[in-house]
């Protein structure tokens, strides 16, 4: 169609459309302004889900590109390093690891750096001949010592915290710092510093496998907290015989924190164990003694005037029998006391306070100490390794004591310890003996004992709420 035919058309359609325009803006300016834009805002929301939906169009793939698209695998080869290289770079690393002990009655440097397990001999005579070290010669029993020892046995450093208030508000301690210091001739270093620490309750449970050590060790328990478990129940439970796998411990302790870094762990607070469908649970009460000690929920005492057994954890190895074979000489003859099976070197303890009436060598029994405690009770520790440094005739021991270590002296085929217990001269068994009980709370103090258990009593529920919820299936 000639362009000349529509010409006239169209000027008539641009003519039309520019008056139309100009009548819809005047139309439009004379709409009052709050009208106009709420007229504009609904006008571009409207156009929102089309704007949305060209958006998705364009950036969805087209079906058939989809259809055309295939899974394919990506192979990429690794050489994983060598065995022998593997143990060169474990050999090559420094690993430290961290020990704390309590230092034993009469127990000399040396054989504390033994039981630490630090091989180092200039570590060792550094602090025997330096007059900075003069106090880590003497140290007395019961002070609290961490190291960190290389997996050789090298020391890193050996930390002894002196006397300090940890049952005020404010504890505090002085450490005795025995350190590696490259400026130094020795090549070693003693620094003395008194801090604050702060005291942190923390909580933990777990669950016995294959021994109660073992089993605190993977909870992450302090070893100076498992020792404190064994202490308070050890009056309820037998630890050599009666522990079964399965069962099941919740701890509350303090630890203390010196600038935000763990130092040591503090007082066990309440223990509950559940063994072979048994639960017993033990907290501690500031019960005016110097130590205070640990007590059931109806106030009874669970510290027992004697220990049950000299060893901490172990088991036994030949109980107590009227006839045996001896395994040395072959004949039959009465076994008038019980042997536990221990590492050579494990401590031996006096189980309750006493005179000593012989330490020292006596044919058979190789080392041995006997101890009187009362008027009718006598108890022996036979076989030791050593005795301990210092302990004689007539000297008086406290419950807990050390008299020596686990060994293998007299007549025996291995490291073991005998131990034997008298009634009014008279040998009895020391597994099922009738041992006396100490005293309970009195009245005055069970109110103030049960206002002080009840938030621990909550904590401990709490934590067997926790580990029944973290035990079951999902």
């Amino acid at each position: 169609m000639p362009l000349s035919i529509l010409s006239k058309p169209l000027a008539l359609l641009a003519s039309d459309a520019r008056l139309g325009f100009r009548l819809m803006s005047r139309r439009w300016n004379q709409v009052d302004r709050p009208k106009r834009k709420r007229v504009e805002l609904a006008a571009v929301l409207s156009l929102l889900p089309l704007s949305a939906a060209i958006a998705a169009l364009a950036a969805v793939p087209a079906a058939l590109e989809l259809d055309q698209s295939q899974m394919r695998p990506v192979l990429h080869s690794v050489a994983a390093p060598s065995i022998t290289d593997q143990v060169d770079e474990l050999v090559a690393r420094d690993d430290f690891h961290l020990r704390e002990v309590r230092v034993q009655r009469g127990e000399t440097l040396a054989a504390l750096f033994t039981r630490l397990g630090i091989v180092d001999a200039a570590a060792l005579r550094f602090a025997q001949t330096d007059t900075a070290a003069r106090l880590l010669v003497r140290l007395p029993p019961g002070r609290f010592v961490r190291s960190s020892i290389a997996s050789d046995g090298r020391l890193q450093w050996l930390k002894v915290h002196s006397a300090g208030d940890l049952d005020g508000a404010l504890a505090t301690t002085r450490i005795t710092t025995l350190d590696r210091s490259i400026g130094t001739e020795s090549g070693f270093r003693v620094v003395d510093a008194d801090i604050a620490l702060e005291r942190r309750v923390e909580l933990k449970t777990g669950e016995v496998r294959v021994s109660l050590f073992g089993a605190t060790d993977e909870a992450d328990v302090p070893e100076a907290i498992a020792h404190q478990m064994i202490d308070a129940l050890e009056g309820e439970i037998d630890f050599h015989r009666d522990l079964r796998r399965g069962a099941r411990f919740r701890v509350i302790y303090e630890a203390l924190y010196s600038s935000g870094e763990y130092l040591r762990a503090g007082r066990l607070l309440a223990v509950e164990l559940e063994n072979s469908g048994k639960r017993v649970a033990a907290y501690w009460f500031a019960n005016g003694s110097k130590h205070g000690g640990f007590y059931g929920a109806d106030g009874r005492s669970f510290k027992q005037a004697f220990l049950r057994s000299p060893l901490e954890y172990t088991r036994v190895s030949s109980g107590f029998s009227a006839s045996r074979t001896h395994p040395i000489f072959g004949y039959d003859a009465a076994h008038r006391g019980v042997d536990y099976a221990a590492v050579a070197g494990t401590n031996v303890r006096s189980i309750a306070e006493g005179v000593v009436e012989f330490a020292g060598w006596q044919r058979g029994y190789g080392n041995v100490v006997e101890v009187r405690h009362d008027g009718k009770h006598v108890t022996l520790y036979a076989h030791l390794e050593s005795i301990t440094a210092g302990l004689r005739q007539g000297m008086r021991i406290g419950q807990g004591d050390s008299v020596g270590n686990v060994g293998m002296t007299g007549w025996a085929t291995g490291p073991h310890l005998h131990f034997e217990l008298k009634v009014h001269d008279l040998h009895v068994n020391p597994l099922t003996a009738e041992l006396p009980a100490a005293q309970p709370l009195a009245v005055a103090q069970l109110a103030s004992f049960a206002l002080a258990a009840a938030p621990l009593r909550a904590q401990l529920a709490l934590l067997e709420r926790v580990s029944i919820a973290l035990d079951r299936p999902r």
